[in-house]
């Protein structure tokens, strides 16, 4: 087997990518996609299920949703299904993965293995790679609230100084400047994502693994905040300045990393393969809408009175609670759809494993309680 890089872009519109590439931009994506090309694929119809973390199991899987039932981000840990990975080391492939997203660790000896953040398979790697993950682990949680821990900071620094590719030092000077001195917060994005990339080629060079993945996740934040602001961005919405100053493109700066990361992977792997894909695209969201994170869930829970094992956040607003059973979680669901605005409008709704439940017709629901009986 040809040794095989797969480059994970998590939700890129590529459609975008070739519109900046028609204005000049990205030079080593647009050689790319004229020599090569890029295909789309289908997987799933339905819309609740057009989200990543459904994806990419099927990505590492080969299954679709009604086959693999994966819905939630880290509910891959409770299935058992094969992934790429461990097929390929049962047939004497070597493999190595940095955050592969919502995939399950099942191989036995990966030359690196690094979860994403919010699945809890094992990990195996160097020590200075676990320093980087937990740090990781961590400032993703508080992403929302713009902090770095000390204890991350300092986690992050030893992780980070076994692993960068010191040519890139400027860079990050300069992108860091950019965050925490002139406020672009889109640049924390674009420093983990290069930051994930430099980590990916030192293991990828010390190991030679042959076949191995890298996940990214910054392009699709970035599509995800500051899509408005973007040159490709063809509808009627602008970002206001307070968010986005007049004259930035985010999505264009973290694609201009991406392709520049790109040239270099190209340049380094020799003979090797590589593959890019991504496991969605977005379509731009015309009309406004708020999303909201609760600060201390754990605190909110308690504060109305609900018993819970224990609770932890996923991506963006979502987060689970366990209960000891049943009967707990039946009366923890009644006591948050019965949580109001001052207006009397409802906060919650519900949804079962089949569909959305809503206790009034108006769609004013802020948070969803999924109750999937596991």
């Amino acid at each position: 087997m040809s040794p095989i890089i797969f480059l994970q872009l998590n939700e890129l519109n590529f459609n975008y990518i070739r519109r900046y590439t028609e204005l000049g931009y990205l030079p080593h994506f647009a050689r790319f996609f004229e020599q090569h090309g890029f295909i789309e694929t289908a997987s799933e119809k339905k819309h609740e299920l057009a989200n990543p973390w459904i994806q990419w199991p099927t990505v590492h899987t080969g299954l679709d949703y009604k086959h693999h039932g994966v819905f939630r981000l880290g509910d891959i840990v409770k299935t058992n299904h094969p992934h790429i990975y461990e097929v390929l080391e049962s047939h004497g492939v070597s493999v190595g993965a940095i955050s592969p997203f919502n995939a399950k660790n099942n191989t036995i000896n990966p030359a690196f293995f690094v979860p994403d953040p919010w699945t809890k398979t094992p990990f195996v790697g160097s020590r200075s790679l676990r320093f980087l993950y937990d740090a990781l682990c961590e400032v993703t949680d508080d992403y929302a609230k713009g902090r770095i821990s000390l204890r991350a900071a300092v986690r992050l620094v030893l992780g980070a100084l076994p692993n960068i590719r010191w040519k890139s030092l400027g860079k990050y000077l300069a992108e860091a400047s950019s965050y925490f001195i002139k406020r672009k917060t889109w640049y924390r994005a674009i420093v983990c994502d290069r930051l994930l990339f430099d980590t990916f080629v030192t293991q990828w060079k010390k190991h030679r693994p042959t076949f191995s993945t890298l996940f990214l996740n910054g392009g699709a934040h970035l599509q995800h905040h500051y899509l408005f602001s973007s040159l490709a961005y063809k509808g009627r919405n602008r970002n206001p300045t307070w968010h986005v100053p007049e004259g930035e493109d985010p999505v264009l700066q973290i694609l201009e990393v991406y392709d520049e990361l790109l040239g270099d992977l190209v340049e380094i792997m020799g003979e090797t393969r590589l593959m890019i894909g991504t496991g969605l695209h977005q379509a731009p969201h015309e009309r406004t809408t708020y999303y909201y994170r609760l600060d201390d869930h754990a605190r909110f829970l308690r504060r109305i009175g609900i018993d819970y094992v224990d609770t932890y956040r996923l991506m963006t607003e979502d987060f689970v609670v366990r209960f000891a059973d049943s009967r707990s979680a039946s009366e923890a669901e009644s006591k948050l759809a019965a949580v109001h605005t001052v207006g009397r409008s409802d906060i919650f709704y519900v949804e079962t494993a089949d569909r959305a439940v809503r206790t009034n017709d108006r769609g004013e629901g802020i948070f969803h309680i999924e109750n999937r009986g596991d």
